[in-house]
């Protein structure tokens, strides 16, 4: 098995089941045993044709005379990972492209279609040129859609929900934030410098505060100084500023009661619980049960001891800990209309599918709060860009708990206890937050 082969597969794969591509590409390397320069081409190859589809496709669509939805979709697949490869990846020679396409298009698919494939790429390469120029030139929202390989009716709701321009500005943003790894240090163990001093420098690492070091590109994490000795976890920028605003919360008490309400994969549980020092009880609540060992295996390599598990579904909440909660985290499903860069497949999510996640996540907001004591933190979080999901929640919670009040947040921009981030102007993913505090009973 050949990495554009597999490639091939695992993109069929995806769209034709409906599959998580991050699924798809970890079960083919472990099944093929790709390594190094394997591994990194079969990696590219099938999230850049991912990432880029819909570029592909209008570069399909104008040498192509049968329409996309006539053409077999594995002979499809063959043509978008050939384009990418033609378009995206100056390593690989255009003839090579054509070449390896036409034979895989013969081993896959018997029948009539080698002919097409070979004229429709050669083809392509001699316009290739022409063809980028004609994207360029493209206008409105459409041009957008095709440039940034992001669907229209997300770029229309980014326009009314930001303000014209916002969708050009958002997905460009997306596209410069340079690929890195974040880790969280487990400062249960070591500090952020003795871990620092640990690392390749090959590696680029930049130290962030006192307990998040970023590196350059992407590394196998298991292959990194300290991971079975539980001295990091991956953590992204996003999901460190939440853990952050609810330990902060709690910093003066002895021991804490926090609960995260949507915990899975764990990543803000094992934050918060080194951030509190492993002291008090950290709830980590989730509603799929055969996610949660994610969580135990977590706490096990990190040393940590405060967190206790249990399969629940946030809009049905314990009424044993209503009223306890110094700290709520509530890091509610949503469309991840954020995190484009990093999950290229949520952008084939279709509008309707995402059109209750605004009332699923104002109800878990509000059943959640039961949990917050009088003086209580309560933390919403979202990794998405979407008014109807973010600030539209955030205002209808205040609204039907009078009981809470907006925080303050210490961030440029911030309103009524609320912060987008965007990557056009924080250099980070997508994402929401907001923190209210229960007011002391009079």
């Amino acid at each position: 098995m050949t990495p554009r082969e597999a490639a091939v597969l695992s993109l069929n794969s995806a769209f034709k089941n409906g599959r998580f591509v991050n699924l798809e590409l970890d079960s083919t390397i472990k099944k093929y045993g790709f390594e190094d320069k394997d591994k990194s081409f079969y990696t590219r190859l099938l999230y850049g044709t991912v990432e880029k589809r819909l570029t592909l496709d209008y570069y399909l669509s104008r040498i192509s005379e049968r329409e996309l939805s006539k053409i077999e979709p594995l002979v499809r697949c063959i043509l978008e990972t050939a384009l990418y490869q033609i378009f995206e990846m100056d390593r690989v020679p255009d003839s090579a492209a054509c070449d390896q396409a036409t034979e895989l298009v013969k081993r896959l698919c018997p029948g009539s279609y080698a002919g097409f494939v070979n004229a429709i790429l050669r083809n392509t390469v001699r316009k290739k040129d022409a063809l980028r120029a004609e994207v360029r030139a493209l206008t409105g929202l459409r041009g957008v859609s095709v440039r940034y390989s992001i669907p229209e009716w997300i770029c229309e709701s980014w326009e009314s929900d930001y303000g014209t321009g916002a969708a050009e500005q958002i997905a460009h943003g997306f596209e410069s934030i340079p690929p890195h790894l974040t880790l969280h240090i487990n400062t249960l163990k070591l500090s952020a410098d003795d871990y620092f001093a640990m690392l390749d420098k090959s590696l680029c690492p930049r130290k962030i505060g006192d307990s998040v070091i970023t590196l350059s590109g992407s590394a196998p994490v298991e292959s990194l100084p300290g991971f079975d000795e539980g001295y990091f976890f991956i953590q992204d920028e996003s999901s460190a500023l939440c853990a952050a605003l609810v330990s902060a919360s709690v910093a003066g008490i002895p021991a804490p009661t926090v609960i995260d309400t949507c915990a899975c994969p764990g990543g803000k549980t094992f934050a918060i619980a080194i951030e509190t020092k492993n002291r008090g009880t950290l709830y980590s609540f989730d509603l799929h049960a055969n996610r949660l060992p994610l969580i135990e295996r977590g706490t096990k390599r990190l040393g940590i001891t405060s967190v206790k598990t249990e399969a629940r579904d946030a809009r049905t909440p314990d009424s044993a800990l209503f009223d306890k909660a110094d700290a709520v985290l509530c890091d509610v499903p949503c469309s991840g209309l954020g995190i484009l860069a990093k999950k290229p497949d949520i952008r084939y999510k279709k509008k309707e599918d995402i059109g209750r996640l605004p009332e699923i996540g104002l109800e878990i907001l509000c059943q959640s709060a039961k949990y917050v004591k009088p003086g209580g933190t309560l933390v919403y979080s979202t990794c998405t860009l979407n008014k109807a999901e973010n600030e539209n929640n955030a205002a209808a919670f205040l609204a039907q708990n009078p009981e809470f009040e907006p925080a303050r947040l210490a961030f440029r921009g911030a309103e009524n206890g609320c912060k987008t981030f965007f990557p056009q102007t924080d250099g980070t993913d997508g994402f929401f937050v907001a923190k209210f505090i229960r007011k002391n009973k009079a």
